[in-house]
């Protein structure tokens, strides 16, 4: 998992690098996900929750938790290094907290506290110091970075607190793709950026047809990780993650980060190790 997801931003920077525009990308794999998900929901006896009482759901979720934040960073990543784009996504799970803490779904922690300072003062040491960039044009860019696990973050409360009970997880899943592509579709067909990579023509096919196969597996592991061990093992995923995605940005396009980039990842790591600690 930690290798599949730490490589979608390199796959999206050849994507965008090709001209695939970021709706193109995103409504692709959404596409591609729902059919398998739908089929594997199907083959286990599941059956999708389709009903007007869903609708709502679908769409809020498909929106924030995929189409939102999968868009911002396809275009984001098309302007900084792929493994910086990684390392900014790890805050997902702090700003999490944050929010949760902000209205009150969880309580104060010390540990958890010091763990989300910690991932501020990430944040603080890539945007902040001018020579923390290879370029300082890309600040706005990474400020869309930061707005991906924002968007994630958000997801996950709103899942949380209004995940349909008695639904099958594959089929739900199954679903927030869908509404997804629901989400896409008009803005890809408005903008005129409906994308069919096959048959393949460049690298930027290639990338986006091996995208969609992973965003597939991706979420069969993920789905089967919580059930083999459950949420608290599968949140070190997201130390896996990040260095997946600074490796893979290294070895396919050579990115070399700053000792800000490396202390703010090792700020953020020790942000996260503290809240996902204090949770156990």
């Amino acid at each position: 998992m930690g290798a599949i997801w730490g490589l979608q931003f390199s796959l999206a920077k050849i994507a965008y690098g090709a001209g695939i525009h970021p709706f193109g990308f995103t409504l692709a794999i959404s596409v591609s996900a729902a059919c398998l998900l739908a089929a594997v929901a199907r083959a286990r006896g599941a059956s999708l929750p389709l009903a007007p009482r869903y609708w709502f759901y679908t769409l809020a979720a498909g929106a924030t938790a995929i189409a939102i934040p999968n868009s911002l960073a396809v275009l984001a990543v098309g302007h900084v290094p792929a493994g910086l784009a990684a390392v900014l996504n790890t805050l997902s799970p702090l700003m999490t907290y944050a929010i949760a803490l902000g209205l009150g779904m969880e309580k104060r922690r010390g540990l958890r506290l010091l763990g989300l300072g910690c991932g501020l003062a990430g944040a603080v040491l890539v945007v902040g110091p001018r020579a923390s960039l290879p370029d300082p044009a890309m600040l706005p860019y990474v400020l869309l970075c930061l707005l991906v696990p924002f968007f994630y973050a958000a997801s996950n409360i709103y899942i949380a607190k209004a995940r349909p009970d008695g639904v099958d997880s594959i089929a739900l899943a199954a679903t927030m793709q869908i509404g997804s592509v629901a989400c896409v579709l008009p803005l890809a067909l408005a903008s005129g950026a409906v994308h069919l990579p096959l048959p393949p023509q460049n690298d930027g096919d290639w990338a986006l047809l091996l995208q969609c196969a992973l965003a597939g597996i991706g979420s069969l592991l993920f789905f089967e990780t919580l059930r083999l061990a459950g949420p608290v093992f599968f949140s070190q995923t997201g130390f896996l993650v990040t260095l997946a995605g600074v490796f893979w940005g290294w070895l396919l396009f050579g990115e070399q980060h700053s000792l800000y980039v490396w202390a703010a990842m090792a700020a953020i790591f020790a942000g996260l190790a503290l809240v996902t600690r204090a949770g156990r």
